[in-house]
């Protein structure tokens, strides 16, 4: 498991697309960055964020990716302090896709956890991953790997050194998406409206 070189973007990017994830193409935006950049991708005019991208391989072969990101329009929704707590405290998993061939070996699960511990270790707290609410083999992906998912449109309570917030799956009114949260070191709750953060009771 590494983060991704510079030149390893089409790679990435097919094995995206192999596994079905959506709006990959020839000339996709992310393929280019990951091609210029390697996988710490800074995003352009939005100091502070930034996107990152890890590799599966099996003898020096990518087989699997994992795309984390700040998730940027939720972090500059705030402002002063608290976007900056949040722009260094919170990413999203936008993108895990294995080659179909290596699903059963754990590499989704080798790829979550090494990318949890590298952006723990730089200062992430929670993490964040949005679904299909109707596609219940990844919401369970995500539960038996230490998430707590969110009801269909509900959100979770954020307790900042700024003030309280909260991160959804989109809209309110919207209720075709879930949120599979990850806090370590914190308890992560179901409370009336929603999912809350709680200090870790035996920390």
């Amino acid at each position: 498991m590494r983060l991704l070189r510079a030149g390893e973007g089409a790679a990435a990017v097919a094995i995206a697309a192999d596994a079905g994830i959506p709006g990959f193409g020839e000339g996709d935006d992310l393929r280019a960055a990951l091609d210029r950049s390697g996988g710490r991708i800074e995003l352009p005019d939005l100091p502070g964020m930034t996107g990152w991208c890890f590799g599966a391989l099996i003898s020096g072969r990518l087989v699997g990716v994992l795309y984390a990101c700040t998730p940027v329009d939720f972090v500059l929704s705030h402002r002063g302090e608290q976007r900056a707590w949040l722009g260094r405290s919170v990413v999203e998993i936008e993108i895990v896709a294995v080659e179909a061939g290596c699903r059963v070996g754990g590499a989704g699960t080798a790829l979550l956890g090494h990318a949890e511990r590298f952006l723990g270790e730089r200062g992430v707290e929670l993490f964040v991953a949005k679904g299909d609410a109707g596609d219940m083999p990844v919401m369970r992906w995500y539960r038996h790997r230490g998430y707590r998912v969110a009801d269909a449109g509900q959100s979770c309570l954020l307790e900042t050194p700024a003030g309280a917030t909260s991160i959804d799956a989109g809209p309110a009114h919207d209720r075709r998406w879930r949120l599979a949260i990850k806090a370590p070191g914190k308890s992560v709750v179901r409370g009336v409206r929603g999912l809350r953060l709680e200090p870790n009771p035996s920390a």
